[in-house]
């Protein structure tokens, strides 16, 4: 029996399987020496479970509590919507970095949907190539946030989604711990 979740499962609009959206987009934050990591786009990428730290700002525990709307938890998904909209990863326990502009956090309604099923599917082909075609902008591409609802997300049933979402967590998972084995028998 073959089964195509693009196929044989409804598909539903991303915000309607979220609990939370952090989005912190809109102001500047100001920066410090050193402090609490706040990372940009370019540590969010469709090759690594979770950021990467280059090219990191930092700031005050004062700013970091009193300057954003909600800060990302362990769980949610990094979501790039300027620059190269569409690059995922996941938020690492413990958090140890905050995110401002440029990109939101997805929080999954776990009533509806496992997040790891969603991180895996917002890294397909399909969703990527639905992201693609909504891109705004000339010169740096941009996903606007009301071109959300346009995001369909094929929903199977939880136990569906929980292989899924673990097969490709942990084949990922896997896949960058190798790499950084060869990165260190390199070194």
């Amino acid at each position: 029996m073959k089964f195509n979740i693009w196929e044989d499962c409804p598909k539903v609009p991303i915000t309607e399987l979220l609990s939370f959206i952090v989005d912190n987009r809109g102001k500047t934050v100001p920066t410090a020496n050193d402090g609490w990591k706040l990372i940009a786009t370019n540590c969010v990428t469709n090759n690594t479970l979770f950021p990467v730290y280059e090219k990191v700002r930092y700031l005050t525990q004062e700013t970091y509590e009193t300057w954003f709307r909600a800060h990302p938890m362990p769980g949610d998904i990094l979501f790039v919507n300027k620059g190269t909209p569409g690059r995922v990863c996941m938020v690492p326990d413990p958090v140890d970095f905050c995110i401002a502009q440029d990109m939101i956090a997805l929080r999954a309604d776990d009533k509806k949907i496992y997040n790891k099923y969603l991180f895996a599917v917002l890294r397909s082909r399909e969703i990527q190539q639905q992201i693609y075609n909504t891109n705004v902008g000339d010169v740096i591409p941009h996903f606007k946030k009301q071109f959300m609802d346009q995001l369909l997300i094929p929903v199977p049933d939880r136990k569906i989604q929980e292989k899924i979402g673990n097969l490709y967590y942990q084949l990922s998972y896997k896949v960058e711990l190798n790499k950084k084995i060869n990165e260190n028998l390199v070194a």
